[in-house]
């Protein structure tokens, strides 16, 4: 196992607890502010007069944005160091939200999510790898913590928002996205202690990730965080559209926090683990189960638990797949987060016109049924590559 000069593999890591505890709260407000966007997109479409299909390029503009910057800002990581990274793209998130607060119609929101997306992909991955670099080999136990208090920030937005915005009001939340992220700029630029439990990277010849990407392991990585973020976004943005298919449609904002409440329980389950290696296959095809139950069952008691079922097997793929692509390559984490982040954000582009296909077509079953085949199939595929590599690090 290569050696590092801090961070992942150093048993003697003297953790930071100010950083730790500034990462409970960084990851309760980005699962806050990412339900937002979820529920919101709905609000502001229904301001400014957009389509289904206006709605969608909103969507993807998030997603575009995030895919076009990321790699870069993994490799501005990895030769500049991670504080200044994930300050830069702290306040590249707070630019956005500044555009989506005062855009009066829908080609500068369109822009304003761009921004937001160019920025929160990249702070993401740094701020993932920041973490996993404080907490040295117990990473896969924090990093799910930490994603806990993510879901649990996705769990209550929906429920604040529908008692507090009414309507189709939306600027009050990116006015507090906005504060969020120029005052988390602010912490990157004067706590210089980050810089003494990052991972320093090794310099190459050109760009890192292009070299990783030569490795089959990372491209099956890659794969199987496209398949996980493209159904995720899939099965919540489009979640009100569904429900309104089967005449369930007042469960739309209640189903969302079943799933991210639900997912809060996978990530404390998936935080016992010593090797992420070991659950990522199952908690595919347990997502790949409930997203099949969702469409089959016909209450709405039991789409709700087939919600449960989903956002539990789901859990622990994104820390997972990270955390095994990290153990690889553990002097290379920033460009490998920032693969994983990448990868993500493909999936969020590429699925939401084929959801909108299918709404548009009057067929949102027929999206969820080609989810649960993915992920089944990604499943079948990670089940038979062991990682043996990685095992020893997380």
């Amino acid at each position: 196992m290569t050696q590092v000069k801090n961070g992942a593999n150093n048993e003697g890591l003297t953790k930071n607890k100010t950083f730790h505890v500034f990462s409970l709260f960084v990851f309760f407000m980005l699962g806050g502010f990412l339900a937002a966007n979820q529920i919101l997109v709905q609000n502001i479409a229904l301001a400014l007069g957009a389509t289904k299909q206006q709605m969608g390029l909103m969507i993807s503009a998030l997603f575009t944005g995030s895919t076009l910057a990321v790699l870069f800002i993994g490799e501005l990581g990895h030769r500049m160091g991670k504080r200044q990274a994930a300050g830069l793209t702290s306040l590249a998130v707070a630019a956005g939200s500044i555009v989506i607060l005062l855009a009066n119609n829908l080609l500068l929101v369109t822009a304003g999510f761009f921004i937001y997306g160019s920025g929160v992909g990249g702070y993401e991955s740094t701020v993932m790898s920041l973490a996993a670099d404080n907490q040295g080999t117990g990473a896969n136990r924090s990093l799910n913590i930490l994603q806990s208090l993510f879901s649990l920030g996705a769990v209550l937005t929906p429920l604040l928002l529908a008692l507090l915005l009414k309507g189709s009001a939306y600027r009050p939340l990116y006015a507090a996205s906005a504060l969020f992220y120029l005052l988390s700029t602010l912490f990157y630029l004067f706590y210089r202690k980050i810089d003494r439990f990052a991972v320093e990277g090794i310099p190459r010849k050109g760009l890192t990730f292009l070299h990783l990407v030569k490795d089959p392991r990372m491209i099956l990585l890659m794969f199987a965080m496209f398949i996980h973020i493209g159904s995720e976004t899939a099965l919540t943005y489009w979640i009100g559209s569904y429900y309104a298919s089967v005449g369930l449609s007042d469960l739309a904002a209640l189903s969302l926090s079943v799933y991210w409440f639900s997912s809060i329980v996978g990530r404390l389950l998936a935080s016992r683990f010593h090797s992420p290696a070991r659950i990522i296959a199952p908690a595919y095809t347990l997502a790949a189960g409930g997203t099949a139950l969702l469409v089959l069952l016909p209450s709405a008691p039991l789409k709700l638990l087939a919600m449960a079922l989903v956002g539990i097997g789901f859990s622990p793929v994104y820390v997972g797949l990270t955390l095994i692509g990290s153990g690889l390559y553990p002097t290379d984490t920033a460009p490998v987060f920032s693969l994983m982040v990448f990868s993500a954000g493909l999936g969020g582009v590429a699925f939401q016109p084929l959801m909108g296909l299918f709404v548009l077509s009057g067929n949102p079953q027929g999206a969820y049924w080609t989810i649960a085949a993915l992920c089944a199939v990604m499943a079948a595929l990670l089940a038979a590559q062991r990682f043996k590599a990685q095992e020893s690090k997380a």
